[in-house]
């Protein structure tokens, strides 16, 4: 295994001295995206120095975003593209960078009770002029604006949820411990655009340059709609994925976009 070149006789701490080692063999494609390191007894085994230099080394390239952990799978290579799993469950992208360990920042920049818009009216099945919670934020990764959110909340059902601190904390987390709402699953739908004029400027990119737009709608477990979303996300740093199973073709179905 190729192994960096530790120099024990220069000022450079040895972590510092593997940190950017692993950060040239990512920066070179010699670690590709996704790719899986050895487990850190192994490395500090191979390279000859302690588990806690290789572990301070992989924490801090883990907080700068260039590898993941995955609890129980181990560590790797991130990718330059935020990934979003087309997945049975009900997970908000929140979530999905809380577990795979990438550190995030949250902007709010409105937050509000609003007259339902009756395109979300509709959605949500309420009146036109009923009252609904409006939370904007920008979430970004390593400084740059990945996601543009537009939540839409029936208020009627979290009454006061205005004067919660969403940079601090996350809207499913609010809905579910502070109101007790029970989330319990939902239709998501995913489009490619072009961005507007709000969507560059707000993730720091070209009118019409590429984003993913995706719009979501949860609902409780007695059947009801509680939550729109409308969503944005970078072009360049944003990617479906999916693990497929082939049980058999007898079995096999698809079902298209009526539209398509």
């Amino acid at each position: 295994m190729i192994q960096p070149e530790v120099k024990r006789t220069v000022p450079t701490p040895i972590y510092q001295q593997i940190k950017t080692w692993i950060r040239q063999q990512i920066e070179l494609g010699a670690w590709p995206e996704h790719f899986k390191l050895k487990s850190e007894t192994d490395l500090a085994e191979a390279w000859g120095v302690s588990r806690g230099t290789v572990r301070k080394a992989i924490t801090e390239l883990i907080k700068e975003g260039l590898l993941l952990r995955i609890h129980g799978r181990g560590t790797f290579v991130a990718s330059a593209r935020l990934e979003q799993p087309l997945a049975e469950r009900l997970v908000a992208i929140s979530e999905d960078l809380i577990n795979k360990g990438i550190p995030f920042e949250t902007q709010v920049l409105e937050c509000s009770v609003v007259e339902a818009p009756p395109q979300v009216a509709y959605l949500l099945s309420i009146a036109v002029d009923s009252k609904v919670f409006f939370l904007k934020r920008v979430r970004s990764v390593a400084n740059l604006p990945l996601i543009l959110l537009h939540n839409y909340v029936v208020y009627q059902l979290c009454p006061g949820v205005e004067q919660v601190d969403f940079s601090r904390y996350r809207l499913f987390q609010t809905l579910e411990q502070k109101f007790g709402l029970q989330l319990d699953w939902g239709r998501r739908y995913f489009e490619a655009k072009a961005a507007t004029e709000e969507v560059a400027r707000r993730l720091d990119i070209s009118v019409c340059d590429p984003v993913m737009s995706l719009e979501q709608v949860v609902y409780l477990s007695d059947g009801n709609p509680v939550e729109f979303s409308d969503v944005w996300l970078r072009g360049d740093r944003f990617r479906l994925s999916a693990t497929v199973r082939r049980h058999g073709l007898a079995d096999a179905s698809i079902s298209w976009a009526a539209d398509l």
